[in-house]
């Protein structure tokens, strides 16, 4: 059986456009690349390396690191119980004084306690609310800069970038 190379050479040309394609086709945060130039799949790779180190120098942002954090945890702080015999005692301690009645002098104290405790809780939420957003705010900006370097020097290269 004689073997003709050049009855493969379309087989390949078709696998290396396929693994071309798919290789150089996303930038690191998902952009769609094209080699405007007819780069190949290696250069492709190694041009998307080059600009991602230079665009994490630049940014300060690195999405695989990003990707690879966990996400925080919120801590659910219960009613301290401390707080509420504190509440309590004290309300009791109140109306002894006052007039003599310190089951409800307890329960008024007690509630109060709670709603004082709630009113704390409620504010920590808030500022935790507070600081996960500015962080997210600054992440979101870091990784604007980063994907606009990274376009920038993969269209210096010769690549489209959308």
């Amino acid at each position: 059986m004689k073997r003709h190379p050049f009855l493969l050479l379309p087989a390949l040309a078709l696998v290396a456009g396929a693994l071309h394609a798919q290789s150089s086709g996303r930038g690191p945060t998902g952009q769609m690349l094209y080699p405007a130039r007819g780069q190949g799949a290696q250069q492709a790779e190694r041009d998307k390396f080059e600009c991602h180190e230079w665009a994490k120098q630049q940014s300060g942002f690195d999405p695989a690191a990003l990707q690879a954090q966990p996400a925080p945890q919120q801590a659910q702080a219960g009613p301290s119980t401390g707080g509420m015999v504190a509440g309590a005692a004290g309300g009791a301690a109140v109306a002894e004084l006052a007039d003599r009645d310190a089951s409800k002098g307890a329960a008024v104290g007690l509630l109060g306690a709670g709603l004082r405790q709630q009113m704390q809780q409620n504010r920590q939420l808030s500022a935790q609310q507070q600081q996960a957003l500015q962080q997210q705010a600054a992440v979101a900006q870091k990784r604007g800069t980063y994907d606009r370097g990274f376009a920038a020097c993969m269209e210096a290269r010769g690549y489209v970038v959308k």
